[in-house]
């Protein structure tokens, strides 16, 4: 079964694409902009914040798929300029307990607003849950 998750953020329904998918125990985000509902990006110019919002983001979705920063897995952080790699990194730490996923910063060139400076996605895994191969063997 695939499930699908929204953050409710406008840009979702007009790419038609989900904050995050679900199958079996396997879940994914995709790069989570530090933006607020109504899609305006917060804290311009803040490596730290920006991080942070993106990671409540990331949270309140992990939540809906009765999961939590525990769950993660893997973490790529994306952006503008990799030397600022610490200051994500150790918000990141901050944030993300109980758990000690991989973790990637990778640069890039851009992202769709000029005032963001990075965006996150996370790869999270919940051993409660089981994967039906269409055998009906259990994974």
């Amino acid at each position: 079964m695939i499930q699908y998750f929204s953050s409710g953020r406008p840009w979702e329904e007009r790419m038609k694409h989900s904050r995050a998918v679900m199958v079996g125990p396997f879940f994914r985000t995709c790069l989570t902009s530090p933006s607020d509902a109504s899609g305006e990006v917060l804290f311009p110019g803040d490596i730290r914040g920006q991080t942070r919002q993106c990671l409540k983001i990331i949270g309140e979705t992990l939540a809906q798929a009765d999961m939590g920063f525990e769950h993660i897995v893997s973490s790529n952080i994306y952006m503008l300029d990799t030397r600022d790699w610490e200051q994500a990194g150790e918000t990141h730490a901050e944030i993300v307990l109980g758990t000690r996923p991989t973790l990637s910063f990778i640069g890039c060139s851009n992202f769709w607003h000029p005032n963001i400076l990075l965006e996150v996605e996370v790869h999270a895994f919940d051993s409660r849950r089981t994967f039906t191969l269409g055998t009906g063997q259990d994974v």
